[in-house]
């Protein structure tokens, strides 16, 4: 649009000139005539004045046409060749120029094409050879990733300053204080809830942990050091807002002067062991204060009857009344104390949860007679689950076959699995006669002897761990069958719910919205304003709604996001959170999104999710494509939340129109197409917001090679492109 503007300007600023030199010319021409031939002239003129006037429209517009064509089939397509080339030789190597003009530009297109393909060829070829190099350095790290990630403890590195430059998963389940839905899962998932609390790259720790516990540590590992002490770690305990309890290990990382360079923390949930402890040290309290009472009882008694050996018949009876009595009451606290105590390091057995049904197929890879049995599922929910050790339990049911085998001399033909009620039962089932309760008592004694010799626990233990039974069972359907029966207790499990979108339906893309001013945001500064493109963070995030009226009442239903760090996205980072708008969603906008009001029902409202998204993007540069649209809907919010976003704001359509003005269409889906970027879930917030990330940053090294570098360079050249300056 502005080259259009400049070209007819420059030839009208052409015409006016040439009119100017032959007006001149004429004049010229008309002083040297004498009167007379100046009067036949003027005779002449007058007589065929609408000749000379159609000669002189017919060459203006002759002119113009040949201007337009020249515009048309030169200067145009050379700028678009121009610009195609840039995308082509930075962020798009496999975009080949398509571009209609003269035969002179078509031929150069051709050329650059061809050198295109030779380049990628060479290039592809050169990648391969950098792929091989790095093969076995590549295969390392995702081991030592893959390592990190999967550790059962919580890991998180940080610099000097407390910023955080790696971590875990298991790290950002303990410190990230987000309620989850049962039903949420990692790729993307929608949060219900969300309170304090982010582990992110560059985010600072301090924002988790007091600093005051922070800094305590890092003074007791430099005495450490100081000292030249072998252990120099420091642990310190944290009370998550959810009141889970975390021990913390901080490590130092030294460079190779020894001076420190970072720290580690290692962090361990000891919420359950803690509870655990504090009721077995309760248990214990109790059981030995009734101890003491009733061994001072009977001991007193004794004591009574030693002393006075010639007392009478009926108070000899009635002190040893009082030592039967406390006798009873130390069995009973045996029976009942003691059991429970025992109960509770019992419970501390690591336990898994796993479907019962898939229990029941690892049999069958056993190296043992299980191999060959039928495995009979009925009336067994297939999301039945339950928690177990699967080695003990497998060598339980292993070392019970054998004994049937040895002993009985019978052979188990099938294990049958059933749920009825809260119990999950296993069917270990023969032909023959049943086993007498004694037999199994005298087995549930003895030690596993299975696959592995000398397993330390007994059949019994290993039943008790599991909070199972066993016991003897006849089939009276049919006389001919009996069976074991293995009780379970089943696991109370809620099944994954499934959100379904409809079919949407992709326009072409959503109208510009411009009654927004993004280039006046209180939260630039002007040392912000002159950071590099590349060393800023971002995020970057998109919204859908119940419609495009913000005055009119329509309502945010879905909002997604993503953080860009050291030009990367972050996917570990990201946001896709539903929003109860609390009004009809029109069948109009259902179309796109696929959001209805089944699937907004329940979800968090705009109140609570608005302040969770402020401090998701805090301290960042927002990015979005028509960015305008979505910070009105925003800022049509900041009376009710109290919620303003103040921070500078880049949009991916202004920035298109800046890197390609002889382009006319700066629809995300046609600069995803020209930057090679693929739009996978096309009107899915956080499908879109990803889109716009991976655009973002391939935009950053063609803004650079436009010589704009800074964050206020992007701004002011926003400013004045053509969008930039429409408003409603």
């Amino acid at each position: 649009m502005r080259l259009n503007n400049k070209f007819w300007l420059f030839a009208i600023v052409c015409m006016v000139f040439t009119t100017a030199i032959a007006v001149t010319l004429a004049i010229l021409f008309w002083r040297q005539l004498n009167p007379s031939e100046q009067h036949l002239l003027m005779r002449l003129f007058k007589e065929q004045f609408w000749y000379f006037f159609s000669t002189g429209v017919f060459l203006f517009t002759a002119f113009g046409f040949t201007l337009d064509w020249f515009f048309r089939f030169y200067i145009l397509p050379l700028n678009q060749l121009i610009e195609e080339t840039q995308v082509m030789n930075t962020v798009n190597p496999a975009h080949r120029l398509k571009i209609d003009g003269s035969r002179e530009v078509q031929t150069l297109a051709q050329l650059i094409n061809a050198c295109g393909d030779q380049y990628q060829s060479a290039k592809h070829i050169i990648d391969q050879t950098v792929e091989s190099a790095k093969a076995k350095t590549e295969a390392e790290k995702n081991i030592l990733a893959t390592i990190m990630a999967e550790l059962t403890q919580g890991v998180l590195i940080c610099d000097t300053v407390g910023r955080i430059l790696l971590y875990n998963r298991q790290a950002q389940r303990v410190l990230n204080k987000v309620q989850r839905p049962n039903h949420a899962v990692d790729d993307g998932d929608e949060h219900d809830l969300v309170t304090d609390g982010f582990v992110g790259l560059h985010r600072s720790i301090y924002s988790l942990i007091d600093r005051n516990l922070v800094q305590y540590a890092l003074k007791d590992i430099q005495v450490k050091l100081d000292q030249k002490k072998e252990n120099v770690s420091s642990h310190f305990a944290v009370v998550t807002q959810n009141r889970r309890q975390i021990r913390v290990e901080t490590l130092p990382i030294l460079d190779e002067d020894k001076r420190f360079a970072g720290f580690v923390l290692i962090f361990s949930d000891i919420t359950h062991q803690l509870e655990h402890a504090s009721r077995l040290n309760q248990h214990l309290k109790t059981m030995a204060k009734n101890l003491r009472s009733s061994i001072a009882a009977i001991r007193s008694t004794v004591d009574l009857m030693i002393q006075f050996p010639d007392m009478g018949a009926d108070q000899k009876k009635d002190f040893l009344e009082n030592i039967s009595a406390e006798t009873q009451s130390l069995s009973r606290l045996l029976r009942t104390e003691l059991t429970e105590t025992i109960g509770f390091a019992n419970s501390r057995w690591p336990l898994s949860p796993i479907l019962a049904t898939e229990f029941i197929q690892t049999l069958k890879n056993e190296p043992m007679a299980m191999a060959n049995l039928a495995l009979d599922v009925a009336e067994c929910d297939s999301r039945c689950m339950i928690r177990v050790d699967g080695y003990s339990l497998v060598s339980a049911i292993g070392f019970v076959l054998s004994c049937l085998k040895k002993e009985l001399q019978t052979v188990c033909s099938r294990i049958r699995l059933t749920a009825p009620g809260n119990l999950v039962q296993i069917d270990l089932i023969w032909k023959g006669e049943p086993i007498k309760i004694e037999t199994l008592r005298q087995w549930s004694d003895l030690p596993l002897t299975g696959a592995q010799k000398g397993f330390p626990l007994t059949l019994k233990e290993v039943l008790d761990h599991h909070h199972a039974e066993i016991w003897p069972h006849t089939n009276k359907q049919n006389g001919g069958e009996a069976c074991l029966r293995i009780f379970i207790p089943m696991v109370q499990s809620e099944g994954v719910s499934e959100n379904i979108r409809h079919v949407t339906l992709l326009p072409k893309g959503r109208p510009e919205f411009y009654d927004f001013d993004l280039f006046n945001q209180a939260g630039q500064t002007p040392e912000m304003g002159q950071r590099m493109l590349g060393e800023l963070n971002y995020t970057v995030f998109d919204t859908e709604t119940t419609g495009l009226d913000p005055r009119g009442g329509d309502e945010i239903i879905s909002i997604g996001a993503i953080r860009v760090v050291n030009g990367r996205l972050l996917h570990t980072e990201t946001i896709n959170q539903l929003v109860d708008p609390c009004r009809s969603v029109p069948a109009e906008s259902i179309k796109y999104h696929g959001l209805d009001e089944g699937m907004l029902k329940g979800k968090p409202t705009i109140d609570k999710v608005l302040p969770f998204f402020h401090r998701f993007a805090q301290n960042t540069v927002l990015v979005a494509h028509n960015a305008a649209f979505d910070m009105r809907m925003l800022q049509m919010k900041e009376k009710a939340t109290g919620i303003r976003f103040d921070n500078p704001v880049l949009d991916t359509m202004h920035l298109s129109a800046i890197l390609h003005p002889a382009h006319n269409d700066h629809t995300l889906d046609t600069i995803a197409k020209r930057l090679g970027v693929s739009l996978t879930k096309r009107h899915d917030a956080l499908g879109d917001a990803i889109a716009t990330g991976e655009v973002f940053i391939k935009m950053i090294s063609l803004l650079n090679e436009k010589g704009l570098y800074t964050l206020q360079d992007a701004l002011t050249a926003s400013q004045r492109t053509y969008y930039a300056m429409l408003k409603y």
